[in-house]
């Protein structure tokens, strides 16, 4: 965690002790809204489609344009949310093993079994003296009988919802009980009313509070409120460059993508229907905003409460011709809203600094330091007569990957920087991403919903780096299991689409294969750290980039074959790594076997958010299902 400076520090707690408070202590409160797969690409952010998040959060408050998650996943994303670590750390992979009986690679199981759910930054709020509630989605897997009877740690008040219907869902309340609301009920509704009781009637009004309210919208299906059905009629989502594009830029992805088949018009359609719910799916969040925060200002709280507003990860619609879904790389998957608003913060201000999900953490834990350094300073001016005081720092046991964002909101670091010193690099990272794939198509012919997909990479997203060798970048270097790579400058090439880690542009530019170099390196420190190598760079990566490969410790490569032969060497394709579990019945053949076998699962349709599935996608299952039975 990153610690202020001692006039930084007095400034802060300065400027807290003189808010006025409507309640009996001086600690803030913290709102966390967060939606599930909010997109920012797509404009699922713009003022048509969402009036009331721009006035309140744009107009009002902070918004951080480059906040990437780590894993564009739900599970995976929440695990890190909660714990401040990366997913090879948490080892949540996946959303769970819905359908398969293989390695446990994700799910609310996982994480409870493995014992991460014991100490999260709820918990630690918890233990000093914040009163926390939820209300919403959990994470994926709390659903059956153990979760109706189960309150994960660090929750006061807990209404987890397990069936995630827009209308009619099923919650656990407290553990205690199964609510289960009627069908005329919306979920989204239902978040905001509850919320809003709590604030009002359900808390202590002399503790501190921290409140999660984690409505479904716009995750597929998608279902709007019966209010909201007839908008935007004729809105399409926005067909990018990337979008469904020809053969050459297709093929200069990597091998299970390259080959996937154009999409037909029906699924195109799909999609627009999609996009138009997903926006329809949107307008109660964007009320329940609105309410939310008047009440928090009804209350007189606002002068002490932080309101944040994010997503778990994004969403793409088409782009290389993937179906709709995540799990991507790509800018329209790994960047998501980011919004903050309360004390302290001018109101249409933004960051351009990189920020990570793994950030929040640190930072929830900062906010509520403030708290003991005012009550120390009481204590210790009635003791000693003296303001001197120890700051008791709220840490958990374990190393968080990510850093408070505490010093960009108060504006201790600049948030427009020529160089984010804050950070310049976000690793991005997915193992495989398919439990679960075979739920919606198990009632096809012949499908095989037991095999795994090849959708493993570690990738760096860097934005404006040491000026003596990543000045003014905005690039996006992917590894994948299989030793391809992809690098996109994003300054002229801002949809992705023009790979320059491909031979044919390589083998002519050394200086290019130097920086793919070096970006590699830079992504085997990230792709294995722990706690504060996450985000402190090793000093090497300052250095320009003659005086970096100076030494036999970063001996140059010198063919694009070689570098990508020691890719292939630092994990497998396997979903996920290190998988030690399988069921002999399966008679499944690993992919891994032959990296040149096509791999039905990767032409979008078992893990597609979308319901259309082609003929011409039957077919290539029909063609290459063999390959994966005994």
């Amino acid at each position: 965690m990153t610690h202020f400076p001692s006039f930084w520090l007095a400034l802060l707690v300065l400027f807290w002790c003189a808010l006025s408070r409507a309640d009996g202590h001086d600690t803030p409160n913290i709102i966390l809204i967060l939606t599930d797969d909010q997109d920012v690409t797509a404009k699922s952010l713009d003022s048509a489609y969402m009036p009331r998040l721009n006035r309140l959060f744009r107009s009002e408050g902070m918004e951080f344009l480059n906040y990437y998650v780590s894993t564009a996943l739900c599970c995976p994303s929440r695990a890190s949310i909660f714990r401040g670590q990366n997913c090879h750390n948490t080892k949540i992979f996946d959303n769970g093993d819905l359908n398969n009986a293989t390695y446990q690679s994700g799910s609310w199981e996982k994480f409870l079994d493995t014992g991460l759910e014991d100490e999260t930054f709820l918990t630690l709020l918890q233990s000093a003296g914040y009163e926390t509630a939820l209300v919403g989605k959990y994470m994926n897997g709390y659903l059956g009988p153990d979760a109706a009877s189960h309150k994960p740690p660090g929750f006061d008040h807990f209404m987890g919802m397990m069936k995630t219907s827009y209308y009619g869902a099923t919650f656990s309340d407290n553990g205690k009980r199964v609510l289960k609301l009627n069908e005329t009920a919306y979920q989204t509704d239902f978040v905001r009313d509850w919320a809003i009781e709590f604030l009002k009637q359900k808390r202590n009004e002399s503790k501190p509070f921290f409140l999660m309210m984690t409505p479904f919208a716009p995750h597929a299906p998608a279902t709007p409120a019966k209010r909201h059905e007839n908008m935007f009629h004729d809105t399409q989502f926005p067909r990018f460059d990337s979008f469904n594009p020809s053969d050459d830029i297709q093929h200069q992805r990597p091998a299970w993508i390259k080959n996937m088949p154009p999409l037909a018009q029906a699924q195109i359609d799909s999609m627009d229907n999609f996009y138009r719910n997903r926006l329809r799916a949107l307008q109660a969040v964007d009320e329940a905003l609105e309410d939310v925060v008047g009440t928090v200002k009804d209350l007189g709280l606002d002068k002490n409460t932080f309101v944040v507003y994010t997503s778990d990860n994004g969403q793409h619609f088409g782009d290389f011709r993937i179906p709709a879904g995540k799990r991507q790389a790509y800018e329209t998957d790994v960047l998501v809203p980011f919004f903050v608003r309360g004390p302290g913060i001018r109101g249409g201000s933004y960051s351009t600094q990189v920020v990570q999900s793994v950030d929040l953490v640190p930072t929830f834990l900062e906010m509520a330091t403030f708290s003991n350094t005012m009550k120390k300073t009481t204590k210790s001016r009635k003791a000693k007569g003296t303001s001197n005081v120890q700051l008791r720092v709220l840490q958990p046991s374990y190393p968080m990957d990510g850093k408070s964002i505490l010093p960009l909101l108060t504006g201790e670091i600049p948030g427009t920087p020529a160089v984010n010193n804050f950070r310049w690099a976000a690793l991005l990272e997915m193992y495989g991403g398919s439990s679960g794939v075979g739920q919606r198509y198990q009632e096809m012919k012949n499908f095989y919903q037991h095999h795994f997909f090849p959708n493993t990479y570690q990738a760096v997203r860097v934005v404006n780096g040491p000026s003596e060798w990543a000045g003014q970048a905005d690039w996006l270097y992917v590894e994948w299991c299989t030793g391809e790579q992809e690098f996109y400058n994003m300054t002229s090439d801002p949809y992705q689409t023009r790979n320059l880690a491909v031979s044919s542009v390589v083998d002519s530019d050394d200086n290019l294969l130097r920086l793919l170099h070096r970006l590699s390196r830079l992504l085997g420190n990230l792709g294995n750290c722990r706690g504060s190598e996450c985000h402190e760079m090793n000093q090497s990566f300052e250095l320009p980039m003659d005086e970096y490969f100076v030494s036999s410790e970063h001996r140059m490569l010198h063919s694009l074959d070689e570098l990508q032969a020691s890719i292939r060497n630092k994990f497998p394709c396997f979903n996920p790594p290190n998988m030690t579990k399988v069921d002999i019945n399966l008679g499944r053949k690993s992919f891994a076997v032959d990296l040149h076998v096509p791999e039905p699962f990767a032409f979008g349709f078992p893990f597609s958010d979308e319901e259309y599935v082609p003929e011409s996608l039957l077919q290539v299952w029909e063609e290459y299902r063999h390959y994966f039975h005994s």
